[in-house]
């Protein structure tokens, strides 16, 4: 089998998914209208920052806690219920896990945060969101004064739609120690009581450290979205988290008669994330690109962050690779893997079919590390190696192979790359990609 064979099982996998998301009562768009390309020449032309395997864009400004969120070392989020105030057509919180438990019943935030103390947990950032945290002001405030006193050098930060705030219950929040306070705005909600929340981020950035606007980007709502942006920079409004919008898998309807469709290729590699937002509308990181060239041409002095769904899964894949590289027999199975410091996937070189065969022939007379599975046939090795092979035989073809950390369920069999010191783990292979 050779590289275009072997690629067929995952375009295949991607129709199959495609096929089953459409069934939810929304159709993809024919061609990707915003290829990924597009983030790193954005950043070039308007000097923002390109980090995170080109998934986050941002200039000026970033919150600490969006950096965290990377990899999610040392960072939690809590909830008091999952009750709120607004209606959202595009929520995802029916995602969460228990969701229907907890519109009727609370969460001890406090006791968790203890709890977790009390194990040894290490946190540099902590958050408070919901539904609506402010439906419950004083678990909100006794969990930051508690977070100051367990963790004095954490970053906490609060989600609200701003809609229970008043001047009192910010001096509150500021005196409880909260760092930074995010409001979600949505330009499209017309006479949605946003005068009011604007006016009450213009207090907050005189009472709290850190005053965050995050917000989806809504195709068709371009013009509304750069009123945002410039009202916000007059505010003093600390930065602007551009969201990618997402279809969360319900309210097909609502989606439907606003003319959206999905993002083709809607993820960067297909896996199973957990990241419960659902899967990408097209048009939105266009419109997101779109804004962070505006804020260029016009001199805009806050921060703005465009936080992709690429962004959102890079913490899971991390967390789930650490396993690699804290199991040495895992890790002297596979030499060849890298993590990519990027989008944090485990990576190396491959060889199909005939080129396989020449490659094992080449790793074995120059002593290099490699595995070989004759069944494909296959063959991988490092990136390192790979670009002294392709010198040697610059007929080869080479590919990418893209590859997680999973744990194998208790009654798989074993098989290829499922080798390591724990039974259960093994490396999964979620693409081949053409070699840049």
């Amino acid at each position: 089998m050779d590289l275009q064979g072997y690629r067929q099982a995952f375009d295949e996998a991607e129709r199959d998914f495609e096929a089953a998301v459409e069934e939810y009562g929304l159709a993809f768009e024919r061609e990707e209208a915003s290829p990924r390309e597009a983030r790193v020449r954005t950043a070039a032309s308007c000097g923002c920052r390109c980090e995170n395997g080109a998934s986050s864009l941002w200039r000026n400004w970033i919150s600490p806690a969006c950096l965290a969120c990377r990899t999610g070392d040392e960072t939690a989020t809590f909830f008091v219920d999952l009750r709120c105030v607004k209606k959202c057509y595009f929520c995802f919180n029916p995602n969460q896990d228990h969701y229907e438990h907890f519109l009727s019943h609370e969460r001890d935030i406090v006791a968790e945060l203890e709890q977790a103390h009390a194990m040894g947990a290490r946190f540099r950032c902590l958050a408070i969101t919901g539904g609506e945290p402010l439906l419950h002001p004083e678990q909100v405030n006794a969990f930051l004064r508690h977070a100051g006193q367990l963790y004095p050098d954490a970053h906490t930060r609060l989600y609200t739609c701003g809609d229970l705030l008043d001047e009192r219950s910010l001096q509150e929040l500021a005196e409880s120690g909260l760092d930074e306070i995010r409001f979600s705005i949505k330009p499209p909600d017309a006479g949605d009581g946003q005068d009011r929340v604007y006016e009450l981020m213009e207090q907050a950035v005189g009472t709290i450290p850190a005053v965050v606007v995050e917000v989806p980007v809504i195709p068709g709502s371009l013009g509304q979205m750069k009123d945002l942006l410039v009202r916000s920079d007059a505010l003093g409004i600390s930065g602007v988290n551009l969201l990618e919008f997402c279809f969360p898998l319900h309210n097909a309807a609502e989606f439907a008669k606003r003319g959206f469709q999905l993002r083709k290729h809607p993820f960067k590699y297909l896996y199973n994330y957990w990241y419960g937002g659902g899967v990408p509308v097209a048009g939105s990181e266009a419109e997101a690109l779109e804004l962070l060239a505006f804020a260029e041409r016009e001199g805009l002095r806050l921060g703005i962050h465009y936080c992709s769904s690429d962004n959102k899964n890079t913490g899971q894949i991390y967390q789930q690779n650490k396993a690699f590289f804290a199991d040495p027999a895992l890790r002297d199975a596979h030499p060849w893997m890298r993590a990519d410091e990027g989008d944090r996937f485990l990576k190396c070189a491959k060889a199909f079919g005939e080129d396989a065969r020449r490659a094992r022939e080449w790793a074995e007379g120059a002593g290099v590390a490699c595995g070989y599975d004759p069944d494909v046939p296959s063959l991988a090795l490092a990136d390192d190696d790979a670009a002294a092979l392709e010198e040697a035989c610059p007929s080869i073809v080479l590919a990418e192979s893209v590859n997680v950390v999973e744990e194998r369920e208790p009654d798989g069999a074993p098989g290829p790359g499922r080798a390591g010191a724990r039974p259960e783990l093994y490396l999964r292979e979620v693409a081949v990609e053409p070699r840049a």
